[in-house]
């Protein structure tokens, strides 16, 4: 398996991807919907400063991708923060470290980007998605609250 930078026709198949992580989070978040079809996302961003669209590829198929950014907040944090906005891994290749190469690689990447900490939102539902994280060194500091109304 290996980690690389996405290209165009890899940025077309995270469409895909995201489109599956999408519907997988409905499990844990009610006011996802799932009937949303991810077209054309990837293949605009996927060369932009400050983003990292990263896939992992086995026999040149996609396996698994990650996709985060830099966040810049101007003066309102002292770091720049690394953010790892979407993770999918195909679930015939769950469990076999395709996701902790990705989160590994994007740390590297967040490294050169100089952010000194990387942020994650993990549904309090989505326990499998909770330990991939703690098992890749990430730790609980903040907490999103909702308010259904």
């Amino acid at each position: 398996m290996k980690i690389t930078k996405a290209n165009y026709d890899d940025a077309m198949c995270a469409n895909e991807l995201l489109t599956k992580l999408i519907k997988d989070e409905k499990k844990y978040d009610d006011n996802i919907n799932e009937n949303c079809n991810v077209t054309s996302f990837y293949e605009r961003i996927y060369n932009s400063d400050g983003v990292c669209l990263l896939v992992a590829k086995e026999n040149n198929f996609v396996t698994g991708y990650l996709y985060g950014y830099i966040e810049n907040n101007g003066d309102t944090y002292i770091n720049l923060v690394g953010v790892l906005d979407a993770l999918y891994v195909r679930e015939e290749y769950r469990c076999k470290g395709v996701a902790t190469k990705l989160i590994k690689e994007f740390k590297l990447w967040s490294i050169k980007h100089n952010a000194k900490e990387i942020e994650v939102k993990v549904l309090n539902d989505n326990i499998n998605a909770i330990n991939l994280y703690k098992e890749n060194g990430f730790k609980e500091n903040k907490t999103i609250m909702n308010l259904k109304i």
